[in-house]
């Protein structure tokens, strides 16, 4: 922290995590500053950081991580268009107690998100636009010939593996999005849950399973590969369940991605687990980890190097990536947008950790336009791999039923 940095600690019992949380994404989402609110893995703590001038990234350029300034990262799908970067002008912390800070020029805005915060008749509804609402144009029939057309590339060898997603426009009415996250903390104990807004990217709210990259205070890099989906039955416990051919394969296909970028880059010294099952809500996946020591390989930018190797990664893209791409472009009738990009703080408390963009959906007024997609190869089934992406999809669409049924 910089000695232009006021804090302030233990602000007034009477505001709790919602009120903050409603109260400081009312103010930002009103002057159309960027605003970042996010609780990592297995952590009931919350961040909030605040920007009124947030920064636009150069296009067809991977951020070099190492050289930004604490703060928060957002980028979609395409790797070559714009990322978003929200500077750490304020923080608050919701822990245990609540800690605020403000650099230097902003404690008025902190002020604001308090006094705010505090007076509780703020309406998010208000700020937020409208959609006109569209009929989907990714029903069942149209992505099952999606899935049929790619099987039939694969089939001629063109292809491995192709990621297909669709999305979705779920009615809604936005009385309580506070809620919405902090329910989605509790039933998601393991993702990354996170809501932000930026001028140019809208309102935003995901909560993923998947890690694309991190680095630490120690120097630890880390990146995982998590593909294979399917329905977890509580009567069967973890370590009982049983993965298909198509599945197991999906995610080998991911490792193998992760080890030929290691090998691209002449990275030999890495340490990989897995894989094993993990359960995140009502789905389970396959997981193996991947983890190296920056000081040791003489890798300090392995994070920024990687970042620009990864993403899109096959878990979110396909194999061969360009032919995966080229599928997605012709095949898909919508914009990804955020979806299957990543995001996460940067340089927060001497770490970083990028996330995939999964289980995410765009909030507007009226809807949450809601996105997922699924891994198809020669095994898969069409109608399963559609009846996969409802799984996903409800993940935020069940969360936002919950406040208006």
């Amino acid at each position: 922290m910089s000695s232009s940095t006021v804090l302030h600690t233990d602000i007034s019992a009477d505001l709790c995590k919602k009120d903050l949380i409603k109260g400081s994404l009312y103010t930002a989402i009103q002057h159309a500053y960027g605003i970042a609110c996010w609780s990592n893995p297995e952590s009931k703590s919350w961040d909030i950081i605040i920007d009124p001038q947030p920064m636009l990234l150069a296009e067809n350029k991977t951020p070099y991580l190492h050289k930004l300034p604490s703060g928060f990262l957002i980028a979609p799908f395409k790797a070559n268009a714009a990322k978003y970067f929200i500077q750490n002008k304020i923080h608050i912390q919701l822990g245990a107690t609540v800690h605020t800070s403000a650099q230097s020029g902003y404690e008025n805005l902190l002020d604001d998100v308090l006094q705010t915060s505090a007076q509780q008749t703020a309406s998010l509804a208000d700020l937020i636009p409208a959609k006109d609402i569209q009929p989907d144009t990714t029903d069942s029939a149209c992505y099952i010939q999606g899935v049929d057309a790619a099987k039939g590339i694969i089939h001629e060898n063109e292809m491995q593996k192709v990621v297909l997603a669709r999305s979705k426009v779920q009615q809604i009415n936005l009385t309580s999005l506070e809620t919405v996250v902090l329910n989605l903390r509790e039933q998601y104990p393991l993702a990354y849950v996170a809501i932000f807004f930026h001028p140019e990217t809208g309102l935003w709210v995901v909560a993923t399973p998947e890690l694309l990259l991190s680095t630490d205070s120690n120097g630890t890099f880390k990146t995982v590969a998590l593909a294979g989906t399917q329905k977890y039955n509580p009567a069967i416990p973890i370590r009982d369940v049983s993965w298909t051919h198509k599945e197991i394969e999906e995610q080998a296909l991911v490792c193998r991605y992760i080890i030929n970028c290691f090998k691209t880059i002449r990275l030999r010294e890495y340490i990989e687990q897995g894989p094993r099952t993990i359960q995140s809500g009502n789905l389970l996946h396959l997981k193996t980890e991947f983890t190296a020591n920056t000081q040791e390989v003489n890798m300090e930018e392995l994070g920024t190097t990687m970042l620009q190797l990864l993403h899109p990664t096959s878990a979110v893209c396909g194999m061969p990536k360009k032919q995966a791409l080229d599928f997605i472009e012709a095949h898909e009738s919508f914009d990804r947008k955020m979806f299957s990009g990543y995001s996460g703080p940067v340089n927060m408390y001497k770490e970083t950790a990028l996330y995939v963009t999964l289980r995410c959906a765009q909030i507007y007024s009226n809807v949450i336009v809601l996105y997922a997609g699924a891994g198809i190869t020669a095994d898969s089934v069409p109608q399963k791999e559609f009846d996969e992406t409802n799984l996903k999809m409800d993940v935020i669409g069940n969360a936002f039923n919950s406040i208006t049924s």
